[in-house]
């Protein structure tokens, strides 16, 4: 088996970073696997992964709100979008107890993909998720 951040990983880290950076803002993280990109009003992490020989997946984690009131009504609302969403999970995150983080989480395999594969689906997920964002937070 690979290991995380091997050249598979890096070499599609890489590709992502150049292919989303003609459109948003992209902050490489030091270890040549992971990046942040600020897209349409949202945060992402995004970090690539060769967990296998040919098999190099891209992990992205959303922040779709912070700092909610954690409420019944919220948890309600996260999961009706859940359900409608076809792409990931939407999941809560809470510290205190009474606020909450909600995120969007998405990994799938992406090493094999053509470089309009590629941004097409990162910013389908993406979009989504800036979407979710906008339904949970106006």
């Amino acid at each position: 088996m690979s290991a995380p951040g091997g050249s598979g990983a890096a070499a599609l880290l890489d590709r992502v970073a150049d292919l989303l950076g003609a459109s948003s803002e992209v902050l490489r993280g030091d270890d040549g696997v992971s990046a942040t990109v600020s897209f349409d009003g949202t945060r992402a992490a995004l970090q690539a992964m060769s967990l296998a020989d040919g098999l190099d997946v891209l992990s992205l984690t959303q922040v779709l709100a912070w700092d909610l009131p954690n409420t019944e009504a919220l948890r309600d609302d996260i999961d009706r979008l859940a359900g409608e969403t076809s792409f990931g999970s939407i999941k809560r995150s809470s510290v205190d107890g009474v606020t909450t983080d909600v995120l969007q989480s998405y990994t799938f395999p992406a090493g094999g993909l053509g470089d309009a594969a590629l941004i097409t689906m990162v910013t389908l997920v993406l979009s989504i998720g800036a979407d979710l964002s906008r339904r949970l937070t106006d």
